[in-house]
């Protein structure tokens, strides 16, 4: 199973900043939401399950193949894999 290696207090800092990042702009930010579905696509469903803190089993109405996301969610995902990039670069050094 795909989890993240980001420790709990720094995915909490992450989550508020994707949601004050996504609460700036009145409308959904379609770079975000692209750049979500990229992270989405190559980490998974369960490493996104892990990174949000809750089941994505909820389906989009528009795109059944995709889970249904809330504000800041593509955000999250996107900061998530900044900085489990930045980990796991700073483990092979």
């Amino acid at each position: 199973m795909a989890t993240t290696l980001i420790p709990p207090r720094r995915l909490a800092e992450l989550h508020a900043r994707g949601r004050a990042e996504a609460a700036r702009a009145p409308f959904v930010d379609p770079d975000a939401v692209a750049a979500g579905m990229r992270v989405l696509g190559q980490r998974g469903e369960e490493w996104a399950v892990s990174v949000l803190g809750r089941p994505l089993t909820r389906r989009s109405r528009a795109h059944h193949s995709i889970p249904f996301f809330y504000d800041g969610d593509f955000e999250i995902l996107v900061l998530a894999d900044t900085e489990e990039t930045d980990i796991l670069l700073s483990r092979a050094t």
